[in-house]
């Protein structure tokens, strides 16, 4: 699968750019930047080649030991250059959750796509109904979890006909979750309806167990068990009284619990043909907080994970300077909630270095911590005997990566001494 990656001409639209720069984004590998050497206008976000190749091969082996497959999903980055890594590492294809998703990796050339959604609207069904009649080769999924949607994909395929039959899985829920169906009866009987449909076939049955959160790892181990139990229920009955068409796909999609998917689907994978498909979406970037913690708790459990050696490692950060220290306890930095995420949790601060030939980061610890983020500026809590001042550089790691990634049209790739090797664009 080719990737479609734009190398376009870089001006003032694109943060972090050095003021005097003219070129395009090809040429960043070559021209000597660095992010200590104040090449850089801070803030900057940076993505770490070495985290995002060992990350990526880390879940390339993951998948292998499993016999799982994956479509990461692609709403964390929006990055065809990180795509084509994920691909090239072995990707089935790649998830999306919106129409626009769809249409953006289109122009990116991918040519598989799993949407973990409902496919609704006018335009949104002509618009994916348009791409599977004019290219044979489009290999398209959505979800469904009512009669009402089934309605409204055959109701919009009549009106607008792709020319074959539309890909689906049923997606199951839970009470007070998000969508799916809570009930199995319900969900039995929509499968039976795709089933005899000639405008959609049933190819697999799915669900987001990552929904469960906030419980005690017993508690939660059991409920998303009984999830995934509830998907290897229903797409046995399914399988045994043919109404799949093709190789039926059992799926899930969280990034923190894929362990647990890979293990129960890979069980029933044993007695019936089927395809086991993951769609973790931030493994590639990972994070220094909220996966960090997660995925911690995975390779403790898991001992395919804890036979892959080192674990995930964090790629991004954002780097910035300091402006102010303006009490001996108070620091105040030049970035804010433009520049960073701060939805599950604030930015952690990872290291610092002081401008000038022999710069070196060198690590803050639990001793500095985000307070409270403007929109351009992020209060520090310090010790009184902190080295920061201002005019030094300071490296945010971040909790959560989708909601970073979408403040930058551009991130740069750093080697391990913060050199620019490259970048990647984003198209939110």
């Amino acid at each position: 699968m080719a990737i479609n990656v734009p190398r376009d001409h870089l001006d003032w639209r694109i943060k972090g750019l050095p003021a005097a720069w003219h070129g395009n984004e090809a040429d960043l590998a070559s021209a000597g930047l660095s992010v200590l050497n104040e090449d850089l206008m801070l803030p900057a976000a940076v993505l770490h080649r070495s985290a995002l190749q060992h990350n990526s091969r880390w879940m390339q082996r993951f998948t292998e030991l499993t016999g799982t497959k994956i479509a990461p999903h692609g709403k964390t980055t929006m990055s065809p250059e990180l795509f084509a890594m994920q691909i090239a590492d072995g990707a089935w294809g790649i998830t999306a959750a919106t129409a626009g998703h769809v249409r953006a990796y289109r122009a990116f050339g991918i040519s598989r796509i799993f949407m973990a959604n409902q496919l609704v609207g006018r335009e949104n069904i002509a618009y994916v109904a348009g791409e599977l009649r004019a290219d044979p080769g489009f290999d398209f999924y959505c979800l469904v979890d009512s009669m009402r949607a089934i309605d409204l994909l055959e109701a919009g395929l009549a009106a607008y006909p792709p020319g074959r039959q539309l890909q689906v899985l049923i997606e199951l829920g839970l009470p007070g979750g998000r969508t799916g169906f809570r009930n199995d009866a319900e969900a039995l009987a929509a499968a039976e309806r795709i089933a005899a449909s000639s405008q959609i076939c049933l190819r697999g049955i799915e669900a987001f167990e990552g929904i469960i959160q906030g419980l005690e790892a017993a508690e939660r181990d059991a409920k998303v068990d009984a999830l995934l139990q509830r998907i290897v229920r229903l797409a046995e009955h399914c399988h045994d009284t043919g109404l799949f068409s093709g190789e039926p796909i059992l799926s899930a999609g969280g990034s923190s619990l894929f362990d647990r998917v890979a293990e129960r689907f890979g069980a029933a994978r044993q007695e019936r043909p089927f395809f086991v498909l993951l769609r973790s979406g931030c493994y590639l970037v990972h994070d220094s907080h909220f996966y960090k913690q997660l995925i911690d708790q995975l390779e403790v459990r898991s001992p395919i994970a804890a036979s892959l050696g080192e674990g995930l490692r964090p790629a991004l950060e954002v780097w910035a300077y300091v402006h102010s220290r303006p009490e001996p306890t108070r620091v105040i930095a030049g970035l804010g909630k433009r520049d960073i995420g701060e939805d599950v949790a604030r930015p952690t601060p990872l290291a610092w270095a002081r401008p000038g030939p022999d710069a070196t980061p060198r690590p803050l610890g639990e001793t500095h911590r985000a307070s409270r983020l403007d929109d351009q500026h992020a209060y520090l809590d310090v010790p009184a005997n902190s080295p920061l001042e201002p005019g030094d550089l300071i490296s945010f790691g971040i909790s959560h990566p989708c909601t970073t990634f979408d403040k930058w049209k551009l991130l740069y790739i750093v080697d391990d001494q913060l050199h620019v090797t490259g970048s990647v664009r984003t198209y939110f």
